[in-house]
């Protein structure tokens, strides 16, 4: 049964019932900041005392000077620590990749939202759990911190997560407020980045790395009681209550994922579909690249130290989340402007941070790119918001799945190239990566503006206008019970 519950004074109420997985995604994606901080700093200091003293560890980590003294000795440590880094990413990217497009888009489509939701807390648990064995007993194998990262890919990892949350918030909203729904999730991300960037340093360096990681343990496990007794088992309206075997099962779940990307649609729904999901993955792209290289290029031509660096991205992911909850609502709410201009509005606002930073010669002028990119996260809320309300709520799970599968991939491809083509190109121009990110975004937006007026013209069988006008007078949100939940 939707809770009921209001809160408020005199005309002024809200209905907690409102509130579904936004928590959910705030708590797990703080956590998921925090533990790749750790985890990077915990692998450091294991590969470093499997081969020197405790002293001299700490001093290689923490003292400059002990650092240009002893390079060789410095080098190999990063060296070997970034090979465990690449490992671990590995041992978390391809299990949750086959597990989030063969299965739990599927499962969540079949069985309702609400376990693909758990799904991935209870594997993040697994991993936290993991690191805090590995920092108690420091001397332990290094192949053991592989343990927690596989875990937490095989229950489908952050993208996991990211799907399921999305095809639950697309599951439930009214047309009319999808994309507002949508894009308070995507600030969810950028506020628990925020805090994540500005906490993890402070908490690491004075607490030590059993206290994080037994703080991450209890802050996902209560994401998962609050999954477990708060969230509504929300269903498609076709559901099939068959009992099948494990292995039918399996069979048809890998059929449904193929087929929600090849069966035939009316007019062109599959190809605005498709182009749809390239430009989400152009935008994986160049966000995941941005990340990657984004510290060597401001410590080399700005000498950023870690400490401006967090300022700045806790700044950046500040902005970005400020105008998801205040901007995109009130757009929507005091004018008739349909979700793809907004897109291209942020897609203009993405390109001119990409040009700022690309040919900045001061410190101010990346601050400024911060800034003039604050609008930067709607592209990526508003054509979800589109894509999901092209396909049937039975299908939500399975193209929340690909999409989140493809990002998987196409994140992988950005850590790549980006790293491969930034030191070979830093010394002849260290901003071309991001003008040519700038190009790739350009080039985006003009297929958004393709795709807005092949919509526009009644390109569906289903008009434009009718994907963006309001189902429900009061603009509530519709969700579909579950048929023990009727009433």
């Amino acid at each position: 049964m939707v809770h009921q519950i209001y809160i408020g004074c005199g005309r002024c109420r809200f209905n907690l019932a409102n509130i579904t997985v936004e928590p959910v995604l705030f708590l797990y994606m703080f956590s998921n900041f925090l533990y790749f901080s750790a985890l990077q700093a915990l692998i450091f200091n294991k590969v470093c005392l499997h081969k020197y003293t405790e002293a001299f560890c700490d001093d290689l980590q923490h003292n400059e000077t002990y650092k240009k003294a002893y390079k060789v000795e410095s080098n190999y440590v990063s060296s070997e620590t970034s090979f465990w880094i690449l490992k671990v990413n590995l041992g978390l990217t391809i299990p949750s990749f086959f597990v989030v497009i063969l299965f739990l888009g599927a499962i969540g489509d079949r069985f309702g939202r609400k376990p693909p939701v758990i799904f991935p807390c209870v594997g993040a648990f697994a991993a936290y759990l993991s690191g805090l064995l590995n920092a108690k007993y420091m001397t332990a194998p290094l192949p053991y911190i592989l343990i927690g990262p596989v875990i937490n890919g095989i229950c489908g990892g952050f993208i996991a997560c990211l799907m399921a949350v999305y095809s639950y918030v697309s599951h439930i909203s009214a047309p009319s407020t999808k994309m507002v729904r949508v894009g308070i999730l995507e600030s969810m991300v950028f506020l628990a980045g925020t805090v994540g960037v500005f906490v993890s340093g402070v908490i690491i360096d004075r607490q030590g790395y059993v206290f994080t990681f037994a703080a991450l343990c209890v802050t996902i496990g209560v994401a998962l009681l609050y999954s477990f007794f708060w969230l509504d088992n929300v269903h498609s309206p076709i559901t099939e209550q068959r009992r099948e075997s494990c292995w039918s099962m399996t069979v048809k779940f890998l059929r449904e994922s193929f087929q929600c990307v090849t069966k035939r649609r009316e007019g062109n729904t599959f190809r605005i579909l498709l182009l749809q999901v390239i430009a989400v993955d152009v935008l994986m792209l160049c966000t995941s690249g941005d990340m990657d290289i984004s510290l060597l290029y401001l410590k080399d031509s700005f000498g950023f130290s870690l400490t401006l660096f967090g300022y700045l991205r806790g700044l950046d992911n500040f902005l970005r989340g400020l105008i998801m909850i205040t901007f995109v609502p009130l757009m929507k709410r005091l004018t008739t402007v349909t979700d793809l201009p907004l897109v291209m509005f942020g897609l203009l606002s993405y390109i001119a941070a990409f040009i700022i930073l690309g040919a900045a010669n001061a410190r101010w002028m990346v601050f400024l790119a911060s800034v003039v990119g604050m609008f930067k996260g709607i592209p990526s809320a508003g054509l979800r918001a589109t894509m999901s309300s092209l396909v049937p709520l039975e299908e939500q799970g399975r193209l929340f799945g690909l999409i989140a599968a493809s990002e998987s991939l196409v994140s992988l491809l950005a850590s790549v190239s980006f790293n491969e083509l930034y030191p070979a190109t830093r010394d002849i121009f260290p901003g071309l990566c991001y003008m040519l990110g700038a190009a790739l975004l350009l080039i985006i937006l003009c297929i958004i503006m393709y795709v807005h007026n092949t919509l526009s013209r009644g390109g569906l069988s289903v008009p434009y206008r009718t994907i963006e006008d309001v189902d429900a007078d009061d603009g509530r949100v519709l969700a579909c019970p579950a048929a023990d939940e009727t009433e």
